[in-house]
């Protein structure tokens, strides 16, 4: 019988441990610094703190920290064309090496200004529906919103993105299970049309939880080594058998017969060596669809967790190279950090609307689905879609074509 602990935290925002301590709190560097925490990633927070940054450039327009620091405050809160132009503007001539990586940004964005953005699609959407989890992992890229939406409002934009057109929707979090309203929503985005998969820690699966979930199009759990110790050292969990743990929600799948089973391995220097390892267990449960390796994406950790989690996509490739020859035929996928940029269009569990960029703290907030239409959040001008579409489908065994042309 599982033993498992119930435990539900909102996750700690990972680049605390990097603050510099030695700020001012509440200077605007520090402000600058605490943006991203589930209370303070709001347009609200993120304006005011905007209006500080301008007074401060306006007494010293040669500050070129605090040009950059306007500048990513610009493209981080609803941008514009206007504050994109801006942004590029601020940054010109940049010296600083966050400023010479977010002028390289702002050019890629510019390079796509001519493109249609009126008429497109959005085909994945990523949810971060409940903001609760019972591990804390080490440079976890979601962004916990402090605020949690309710069923009538998931309902709501559950029929949004069915009208839209969107044909696959991943429910994350968190842990979508610690919600409980989650099964209705799953029920509802099936009922509208929508492929869904599921991406759950897998620590409070149980067989009812499972039964309620057969019209899932994947489930997706998570495992990254064959030992214990380097289990725990990516996913950071109270649980001294969390490996264990995740085990069992193999092998209830296994025993129940879902076979539409995406396993989840995040790739470090921590684990890299146990991949082969892992690959025999992963591919011998018969629920198992697919394997996903992420190279371990370090944008939201802090310096010295990079340092000792970060991991060459060179040693990756190798790695899973290797594992293919071994495993021939089976599903078996490589995402790789400098492939994920831009890749994402993710709702938080306010209902803010998210993307990624794979550099530090590049956290882009493109609307609100509670207020905003599909359609509009779709002409923000960070979107990249030709990015978006390198993203794998829910369902097992199916791959995206081109890119969406504009709908007519």
């Amino acid at each position: 019988m599982s033993t498992r602990q119930h435990v539900e935290i909102l996750p700690p925002h990972p680049l605390r441990a990097g603050y510099d301590r030695a700020l001012e709190r509440g200077s605007i560097a520090d402000a600058f610094q605490r943006r991203l925490e589930p209370a303070n990633f709001t347009p609200g927070y993120l304006g005011a703190l905007t209006e500080r940054v301008e007074q401060a450039l306006g007494q010293d327009p040669g500050d070129e920290a605090m040009r950059w620091r306007l500048a990513f405050l610009l493209l981080q809160n609803n941008a514009t064309a206007a504050g994109v132009e801006r942004a590029g503007e601020l940054l010109a001539g940049a010296t600083l090496p966050q400023a010479v990586r977010l002028a390289r940004l702002v050019a890629g964005i510019r390079s796509r200004a001519d493109r249609p953005r009126t008429g497109r699609r959005v085909r994945r959407v990523n949810w971060s529906i409940n903001n609760r989890c019972p591990m804390s992992c080490q440079g976890c890229y979601n962004p916990f919103a402090a605020e949690q939406i309710d069923l009538d409002q998931a309902r709501r934009i559950v029929g949004k993105l069915a009208a839209h057109g969107t044909t696959d929707l991943v429910l994350a979090g968190g842990d979508p299970l610690l919600w409980p309203p989650v099964f209705d929503v799953v029920d509802h985005a099936i009922a509208s049309g929508l492929k869904v998969g599921l991406d759950t820690t897998g620590y409070t699966l149980t067989a009812e939880k499972l039964s309620r979930l057969h019209g899932l199009s994947s489930l997706r759990l998570p495992l990254d080594a064959v030992t214990p110790e380097v289990q725990r050292a990516f996913r950071r969990s109270p649980d001294d058998r969390l490996l264990d743990a995740l085990l069992e929600s193999l092998a209830l799948c296994d025993a129940e017969g879902f076979d539409r089973v995406r396993v989840h391995t995040v790739a470090s220097a921590e684990n890299l060596h146990q991949l082969p390892e892992l690959a025999a267990e992963v591919l011998s449960h018969p629920s198992v669809a697919q394997w996903v390796i992420f190279q371990w994406w370090g944008r939201r950790a802090s310096p010295a967790t990079v340092r000792r989690l970060g991991v060459a996509v060179e040693e990756v490739r190798a790695v899973v190279d290797g594992i293919r020859r071994d495993h021939p035929g089976r599903e078996i996928h490589l995402a790789e950090s400098s492939e994920r940029e831009l890749l994402n269009w993710m709702i938080q569990s306010s209902g803010q609307v998210v993307t990624f960029g794979s550099g530090a703290e590049e956290e882009f907030i493109l609307g609100n689905l509670l207020t905003d239409e599909v359609e509009e959040i779709l002409t923000h001008p960070i979107l990249d879609f030709e990015a978006m579409a390198r993203g794998i489908p829910v369902t097992p065994g199916t791959v995206f074509g081109a890119p969406d042309a504009v709908l007519g």
